[in-house]
């Protein structure tokens, strides 16, 4: 009978352990189709609140596999877009990045990285991370240098399927 106490006990502690530890561990990780979904969602509405204001617009919106910063055999998407503000006078470079950088924080992202890390006048960055869909963003704007507006984000690095 003791036997059968301690079985049932030592299995009830197991399954108790099994739920807390699939329940207490960090989010599952996207796959890259929904990590690029999300990559793009969030670069297109960065690029709403620019891009009126932006001459010589260039942009990738994630549609191809990269592996520029990956290992052998896995790849990543890239959100990219590049432009002048028409009037950097009115539309300051630097300001507007402090803009971007908010609208990120609402949208879940955290600040990793800004301009007062590199002690440079002419140069804005800021590096923003979404924890949860694992993506990064890049936003730099420059003063004297052209295109004074480029906002890079990316996805982890995903192993390469098929």
């Amino acid at each position: 009978m003791r036997f059968g106490a301690n079985s049932r006990l030592a299995a009830a502690v197991l399954v108790c352990f099994a739920a807390l530890t699939g329940c207490s561990g960090e989010p599952e990780r996207p796959t890259l189709e929904e990590a690029t979904r999300q990559l793009v969602t969030d670069g297109d509405a960065l690029l709403s609140m620019v891009k009126t204001d932006l001459t010589g617009l260039t942009q990738e919106r994630a549609d191809q596999d990269r592996t520029t910063s990956c290992t052998p055999g896995e790849v990543q998407r890239y959100f990219v877009f590049k432009g002048n503000l028409a009037d950097p006078a009115r539309h300051d470079p630097i300001s507007r990045i402090g803009l971007l950088k908010g609208k990120l924080e609402t949208m879940g992202y955290r600040e990793a990285v800004d301009e007062l890390d590199l002690m440079e006048d002419e140069l804005g960055v800021t590096v923003s991370l979404h924890e949860e869909a694992k993506l990064t963003f890049v936003l730099l704007g420059r003063l004297s240098q052209t295109p004074n507006l480029v906002i890079m984000g990316k996805t982890e690095c995903y192993p390469r399927t098929g």
